[in-house]
C-alpha cells in the first residue's frame, strides 16, 4: 500500500517504535505499523489488529462526542505544510500514559498520523474510595458514563464528579456512553466548547 509514497512515508510505516497509521481521501485506514498490531495486544485489544481494521472507516474507532474536534484537526492537516498535532490521555488500569498524535498530509490528500508516546507512570491515579459499588457509576438505563479522553467515569449520583475506576478502565462491558468530563473540556478542548458535555 504505501508504494509510490515518499520515503519518509514508508520508513514511519516501517518503524516499531510508534502506532502509526495511514488514512486515505475518504477516511478509511489504508495501512497500520507493525507499532500499531504490538501497542493493540500489548492491551488486549480484540478485533482490532491491523489486518481487521484495515478499510475501516476511521470515525467508527472515535467516540462521537470527538468526531468533530478529529474531523476538524484532520482538516486542518489536510489544509497545513507542516504537521498538526495534540497530546491526549490513553490510561490503562494500571499506568497513566500520555501520547502526542502528529498528521501530515502526504500524496493524494491522503493523511499519515503518527502517536507517540510521551509519558507512563504507574498509578496511583485518584481513586474513589476502594473505587465504590456498581450502583454509584450505572445510571437507572443501566450505562456508565465515561470521558472519552482521561477515561474516568461520572458518578450516578453527583453529576459533577468523576472518578478514576480501574476496573471499567480495563472492562467498561458493553454499556458504555462517553461524554468529556469538565477537567478535559476546559484543559483539551476548550476550542471546542460546543462539544456536547
Amino acid at each position: 500500500m504505501s508504494q509510490g509514497f515518499p520515503s519518509w512515508v514508508r520508513e514511519t510505516l516501517a518503524s516499531e517504535d510508534e502506532v502509526v497509521y495511514l488514512l486515505d481521501e475518504e477516511m478509511h485506514i489504508a495501512a497500520c505499523n507493525p507499532g500499531w498490531d504490538r501497542f493493540a495486544a500489548k492491551n488486549k485489544g480484540v478485533g482490532i489488529s491491523a489486518e481487521e481494521v484495515k478499510g475501516r472507516y476511521i470515525f467508527d474507532f472515535i467516540p462521537a462526542v470527538l468526531v468533530q474536534f478529529y474531523e476538524d484537526k484532520y482538516a486542518e492537516a489536510r489544509r497545513a505544510n507542516s504537521w498538526v498535532g495534540f497530546d491526549y490521555e490513553c490510561c490503562s488500569p494500571d499506568n497513566y500514559r500520555l501520547f502526542h498524535m502528529s498528521i501530515c498530509r502526504t500524496l493524494n490528500s491522503h493523511l499519515i498520523v503518527v502517536n507517540s508516546h510521551l509519558r507512563q507512570r504507574m498509578v496511583p491515579l485518584p481513586q474513589h474510595e476502594a473505587s465504590g459499588s456498581d450502583a454509584d457509576y450505572r445510571f437507572q438505563d443501566g450505562f456508565l458514563c465515561m470521558c472519552a479522553h482521561c477515561r474516568r467515569t461520572r458518578r450516578s449520583n453527583n453529576a459533577d464528579v468523576w472518578d478514576w475506576v480501574p476496573r471499567f478502565v480495563g472492562r467498561p462491558g458493553p454499556k458504555v456512553r462517553h461524554e468529556l468530563c469538565p477537567r478535559c473540556t476546559a484543559y483539551h478542548y476548550f476550542t471546542h466548547m460546543d462539544l456536547e458535555v
